[in-house]
């Protein structure tokens, strides 16, 4: 018996961290090792121990969110998709998921302090970048589903699109190689990262958007109507392969040897323009209120896939 609720504790504990996101931390730090992974300044401890100060971070971030849904009452809605049904069903209190997104903020916290500090010859200096980003990161995740509430207000794609891409892969790169600035260059090749970390939420709104909208939440998609909602999926699912293509075109005609290895992201297209192809037939069948499912899932696929994929290939290029 004590083995059953054990293991139905994990089960429960599991699913409410939801693990399998984390692949939205792990791009952005593989970028960043694309990047500036050769570079002199460049640290391997301090790559690692920014991962391990970032998971805890985005953990929090999805505790949060289950948090704000329960007390925002949206999970309440008939017909609505509840990703993480633990605190609605009554397996743990609102109050422990409060407090468990407490403990991870502050081992985020903990594990992050000693990347605010580096050696700058024999002196001790202050890193900024990691400063900044922390600060940003840190007040994103408080005021997602929470405080502010960028979420319900429309602003939750636009907020991932930042946040989780070009705030979180400048901050791996302030954190990996201390005193680097990184170029504006590096900044822009954020893009494809935002775009791919940003369908995923977009993809979730989409299938919200009937019980959001009865909720009186407002987000991106529910603000768009479904057919730009659609419009917007499949430009971020073609703006990164696009990206890719226009930088091959420039290093190629600059004479470089190394960019056909900007090509390899586009391995992963088959699969944007499957789920852009299941998107589209699913708006057919019913165009004023589209049955959306499982578009966020095989966003979250095709992001981790293209992620390795340009992180290789700036590795490559760089």
């Amino acid at each position: 018996m004590q083995e059953g609720v054990l293991a139905g504790f994990v089960r429960t504990w599991f699913y409410l961290c939801r693990p399998w996101s984390v692949t939205a931390t792990f791009v952005p730090a593989l970028f960043a090792a694309g990047v500036v992974g050769g570079d002199p300044l460049f640290v391997r401890w301090r790559w690692w121990l920014a991962l391990v100060a970032a998971l805890p971070l985005q953990i929090a971030c999805n505790l949060l969110n289950t948090w704000g849904d329960d007390r925002s009452g949206v999970d309440a809605i008939e017909g609505a998709v509840v990703t993480t049904p633990q605190l609605r069903d009554g397996l743990v209190s609102s109050r422990q998921v409060f407090f468990a997104a407490v403990g991870c903020l502050a081992v985020a916290c903990a594990c992050g302090m000693p990347l605010l500090f580096f050696r700058r010859g024999g002196d001790l200096a202050v890193n900024w970048g990691v400063a900044l980003a922390a600060a940003i990161g840190f007040m994103g995740t408080t005021n997602y589903a929470t405080g502010v509430k960028f979420k319900y207000h429309g602003l939750g794609v636009p907020f991932v699109f930042f946040l989780m891409g070009t705030i979180e892969c400048f901050g791996f790169v302030a954190a990996a190689a201390p005193g680097l600035i990184p170029s504006p260059g590096i900044m822009l090749a954020t893009l494809p990262v935002n775009c791919l970390v940003a369908v995923i939420m977009h993809g979730n709104d989409m299938r919200d958007m009937a019980t959001d909208s009865a909720a009186g939440i407002k987000t991106t998609a529910s603000a768009l109507g479904p057919r730009r909602a659609l419009v917007l999926y499949c430009a971020l699912h073609c703006l990164p392969y696009l990206s890719c293509l226009v930088a091959f075109a420039v290093r190629i005609h600059g004479g470089s040897r190394t960019g056909t290895a900007l090509l390899l992201p586009l391995l992963a297209l088959p699969l944007s323009a499957r789920t852009m192809a299941t998107a589209w037939r699913t708006y057919r069948i019913n165009p004023s209120n589209p049955p959306w499912r499982g578009l966020e899932r095989a966003s979250g696929g095709i992001h981790c896939l293209f992620g390795i994929l340009y992180a290789i290939a700036l590795a490559a290029v760089l």
